[in-house]
């Protein structure tokens, strides 16, 4: 339905376009009349699409070397240890057992040292005897 609607307004239009050149002439244009007043402001246009994003940028080069730093204070001192405990005396030794007297020896033989003793020869004078075993 709108398109025939088109097509009957468009073929009316051009029927006045084409009689309209053929009717009388127009009279010559007269002289120009005053400016009009200015047009209202425009509307404010749409905002414009997103530009595309920007190439990467180029590595930086690396930095220089820091400089050294300050040595550090001198640290203080420490305190004093506190004085250790006195220690307790020693427990008394007990008296140690009395030796038996060894076995007469046989004629030319020394008599054997007791159990837990072994025969010692004194080297200052010679004469052997039986010790304790440590």
């Amino acid at each position: 339905m709108k398109v025939k609607t088109l097509l009957v307004v468009g073929a009316f239009s051009l029927a006045l376009l084409i009689g309209g050149c053929y009717a009388s002439p127009t009279p010559a244009a007269g002289p120009a009349g005053p400016p009009g007043d200015p047009g209202q402001q425009g509307a404010t246009g749409q905002p414009g699409d997103s530009g595309q994003p920007g190439d990467a940028g180029r590595k930086g080069e690396a930095g220089r070397e820091g400089e050294k730093g300050r040595d550090g204070d001198q640290g203080r001192a420490g305190d004093q240890g506190r004085a250790g405990d006195q220690g307790r005396a020693g427990d008394q030794g007990r008296a140690g057992d009395q030796g038996r007297t060894g076995d007469q020896g046989r004629e030319g033989k020394d008599a054997p040292c007791p159990a837990g003793e072994h025969r010692h020869t004194n080297p200052d004078n010679g004469k052997t005897s039986c010790v304790r075993n440590d």
